[in-house]
């Protein structure tokens, strides 16, 4: 790409950020005198948002073991702690427009590690289309109730995605070495012997969809914290949270999701009758802040002060 078609495709992403942030901030105003009465009457319970935020981070964590696990089905384990250094580093570029430089961070960081190339590209983009996979099978798992609140439509749309998420864990097994060695071989790079075995790839989905519960009861404990009047049971949380962040990434060139993902959380408290408007205006920008600052520290904690001496040599598995 010339650096001129470069310069517009960016000035084009910067445009549509710019674009964003000004309808949600059109639609703010129109609530403004609400959320600032609801935002004098605000007490926050600290308690809650320490557990939500323990609870996401933990999930962070499980994440990080789930992708040792997909690098361990291509014979190499780095050790947890130099997998958390890399991973978080990564994490970092969902904040920049595109949302693949967190995949090609990760793939060149572990590369640095001594991870093949082939394993470390491959694992990169294997976790995060189950992470996405597992977000879409969640919604659909445990909101064809909720979402059926919204609109009988979409509970069916639930329940053809709910088995279709099932056959594609079911198959992947099969499917992926095939796809694996075609890409390998695009790329000049050797065919992989070894392939991830099946218990593998089920056990990565399961963590994956796992991780979805652990950060929508975070949210639910977040939500108790900040706004104690938004209401609803523990699996409308789930729901909500995760169809809104996934909502979010879909749209590529809004770093973190921004502005759509608020979007969406609003638009489906109210729509369930979880909260009035002005409170889930309130829940989301609080939400947007506390989750920023959780995907961003460890990061750069482990960016600014893990020295390069530390560095875990990586092992080998049997």
């Amino acid at each position: 790409m010339t650096d001129k078609r470069l310069r517009a495709k960016q000035i084009v992403q910067l445009l549509l950020v710019v674009a964003t942030l000004a309808y949600a901030g059109r639609a703010l105003a129109g609530q403004w005198e609400e959320v600032r009465a609801v935002a004098r009457n605000i007490r926050l319970s600290w308690g809650w948002i320490l557990l939500s935020s323990a609870l996401v981070l933990c999930t962070h964590a499980s994440l990080v073991q789930s992708w040792r696990m997909l690098l361990a089905g291509w014979d190499t384990t780095p050790s947890f702690w130099t997998s958390v250094r890399i991973w978080t580093v990564a994490n970092l570029g969902r904040y920049l427009p595109g949302k693949v430089w967190s995949i090609g961070a990760l793939s060149v960081l572990a590369a640095r590690e001594g991870v093949s190339g082939v394993a470390a590209a491959s694992a990169a983009i294997l976790g995060t289309l189950l992470n996405l996979g597992a977000g879409f099978g969640i919604v659909a798992l445990s909101g064809t109730g909720v979402l059926g609140a919204i609109n009988p439509w979409l509970a069916r749309v639930s329940v053809a995605a709910s088995a279709l998420f099932v056959v594609g864990v079911v198959l992947l097994p099969r499917l992926l070495p095939p796809i694996v060695n075609w890409i390998a071989r695009r790329r000049g790079l050797s065919v992989v012997n070894r392939h991830i075995s099946a218990r593998t790839l089920w056990a990565a989905t399961a963590v994956n969809v796992f991780s979805w519960v652990g950060y929508g009861l975070a949210f639910a404990a977040f939500s108790r914290g900040v706004t104690p009047q938004v209401a609803g049971a523990g699996v409308a949380f789930i729901t909500v949270y995760t169809a809104s962040y996934l909502w979010g990434y879909l749209w590529l060139f809004a770093p973190g999701g921004i502005g759509y993902r608020e979007w969406a959380l609003i638009a489906m408290l109210v729509a369930l009758g979880m909260t009035a408007k002005p409170d889930a205006i309130i829940l989301a920008l609080a939400s947007r802040v506390w989750i920023t600052v959780l995907e961003l520290t460890p990061g750069l904690v482990s960016l600014f002060f893990t020295p390069a001496s530390s560095r875990v040599p990586v092992h080998r598995t049997d």
